[in-house]
């Protein structure tokens, strides 16, 4: 099924995560991740395979520094953040965010970790990712949504080229992934180029509903 790019209130599902949905698509729902979701988060930033290409990992993280930053966030006017609930099983497998929420220039910075291995490589990081960007565009009148990633990162490069971000530069040596300095990609994507794209999957759908109706 393709996505459609809209986000959906799911008052109606049922279970508890269903119920707290904020964001839906087919296979993910998002909602508020909070202090309570700490034991849950904590392992996946003592993971080396998960931690591989975020700045996360010098040190040992507790369940008490998981809990704080996500009380922290729920309060924050600046950051938003998602629990990734996997629809059909409605195991909590990663989270994702927007943060430096700027009301002036229209901006934030995207972040997203898949904690849960066996869910990589699978689609549901990149319709994580087109929920948040429709939900920044659409509900938070946002202009401007940008992330860095690792440029040795190709899976995650292209994951992020999908849903449309664009490559605008590079940071030399301002990652350090696997002992050695790496350099991070600028990626970026505007709320024109978003719409327009909308806009082409919108027509694309109608017109695959009419020839088969």
């Amino acid at each position: 099924m393709k996505w459609r790019p809209s986000y959906t209130l799911a008052m109606e599902l049922r279970s508890e995560d269903l119920r707290q949905a904020y964001l839906t698509g087919d296979r993910v729902l998002l909602r508020g991740a909070g202090p309570e979701d700490a034991e849950t988060c904590a392992p996946w930033f003592n993971d080396s395979e998960v931690i591989r290409y975020l700045n996360a990992g010098s040190r040992p993280n507790l369940i008490e520094t998981s809990r704080e930053f996500l009380a922290q966030a729920a309060q924050s006017s600046t950051d938003v953040v998602f629990a990734i609930i996997e629809r059909e099983s409605r195991r909590h497998i990663g989270n994702t965010a927007l943060h430096r929420i700027d009301s002036v220039r229209r901006s934030a910075v995207f972040g997203i970790v898949i904690g849960v291995p066996e869910y990589w490589g699978k689609g549901y990081g990149t319709e994580a990712t087109r929920l948040v960007v429709d939900y920044a565009f659409r509900r938070l009148n946002l202009h401007r949504v940008e992330l860095e990633v690792a440029a040795a990162h190709a899976i995650a490069r292209r994951a992020y080229e999908r849903v449309g971000f664009q490559i605008e530069g590079t940071r030399r040596d301002a990652m350090f992934v696997d002992g050695a300095y790496a350099d991070a990609l600028v990626m970026a994507v505007l709320r024109p180029d978003w719409e327009a794209r909308a806009a082409r999957v919108g027509q694309e759908e109608w017109a695959e509903r009419a020839t088969r109706s």
